[in-house]
């Protein structure tokens, strides 16, 4: 089942989508919403596209502004200043603050970003004894943890010096040292564990750590690499969907630009829900040639559990249906 060709959904502006295989509304565990005059675009997207709570990404002042202007889409993940200027202590009691913010206010997740590149930021990891105050305050507020751990192994082949950012392999003991350290926490490794390209270690990751799941998010990355494996990939998910949520890693810019938002709906709906094969409309520079979308057409019960259900039993994230489908002015013929 195709749903709508690739040139259907341009002629429309990526503003028409086809109806949903999977009944029921749609959580959206990742998202970063930063740019109040246009912040709108991406909420007017996802209502389009029938995303009932998006999880905003923010410090918890600012994502307390955002959900107060979209009280029924916004849900908080939020994200603990570790890297201004003013000392790694103060910050760090800080982090503590925020955490217990973030309880007091109902956000139900603390993100974190211990991406490779955070060696140019910090003199600490994740796995650092300085960070143990601010866990222990997660465990205790039963808070979940969002967090980027790793990123695509074309980086680690093309871009990063294993001298100062390490191995991909050498990324992920800092994890598993807190998912042994913090059994009751659960934790959320974005971007499908930040290893898309290796199933087997993240189904092995899975099966020792009960307290792990994985987000879908980063369109590009997980589009390329998972369409790559589309058998490999959907028997993944049929086992794992108790354990996966849906996300996006969409990112609102400061510039007006709709279509950025729809078509990265567009390209999950049709990626997860059908077995349509088609050029990607996203550019992606990290693609070998011209980017493909290759779709999973996965089961409407492991769209369900992925699309909301996982991320209402693990992490109390319920979504509720929209009030209303936006209008969005479709653009002119032969966009």
């Amino acid at each position: 089942m195709h749903g709508q060709s690739l040139e259907e959904a341009r002629a429309t502006g990526f503003a028409a989508p086809p109806p949903r295989k999977a009944p029921g509304p749609i959580v959206d565990i990742h998202t970063h919403m930063t740019e109040p005059a246009t912040n709108h675009e991406l909420i007017e997207a996802a209502r389009l596209y029938r995303i009932a709570t998006l999880v905003a990404i923010a410090p918890l002042d600012a994502g307390l502004a955002l959900r107060a202007q979209y009280p029924r889409e916004i849900t908080l993940a939020v994200r603990p200043a570790l890297t201004e200027p003013r000392g790694q202590t103060s910050l760090l009691d800080r982090a503590v603050e925020a955490v217990h913010g973030a309880k007091a206010h109902g956000a139900p997740l603390i993100k974190l970003w211990f991406a490779p590149r955070i060696r140019d930021r910090l003199d600490f990891l994740l796995d650092s004894p300085r960070l143990d105050p601010m866990f222990q305050a997660i465990a205790e507020t039963g808070l979940g943890v969002l967090v980027h751990v790793s990123d695509p192994d074309r980086w680690f082949e093309r871009k990063y010096d294993p001298a100062k950012y390490g191995t991909k392999a050498e990324q992920y003991p800092m994890l598993e040292a807190r998912l042994r350290r913090f059994p009751t926490i659960r934790f959320v490794a974005a971007h499908m564990g930040g290893d898309p390209e290796h199933l087997d270690h993240l189904a092995d990751l899975l099966t020792r750590y009960p307290n792990l799941y994985l987000d879908t998010s980063a369109t590009k990355w997980i589009v390329r690499e998972l369409g790559r494996q589309r058998q490999a990939a959907r028997d993944f998910f049929r086992r794992w969907a108790a354990r996966i949520c849906f996300g996006t890693d969409q990112v609102v810019l400061k510039d007006s630009e709709p279509v950025r938002y729809t078509m990265r709906y567009w390209v999950h709906q049709m990626f997860w829900e059908t077995d349509l094969v088609c050029e990607s409309p996203i550019a992606d520079p990290d693609s070998d040639g011209v980017p493909s979308l290759r779709g999973l057409d996965l089961p409407q019960d492991v769209l369900e559990q992925i699309y909301w259900k996982t991320a209402e039993d693990a992490f109390g994230i319920r979504a509720r249906p929209p009030q209303h489908t936006p209008s969005i002015p479709l653009p002119n013929a032969g966009l």
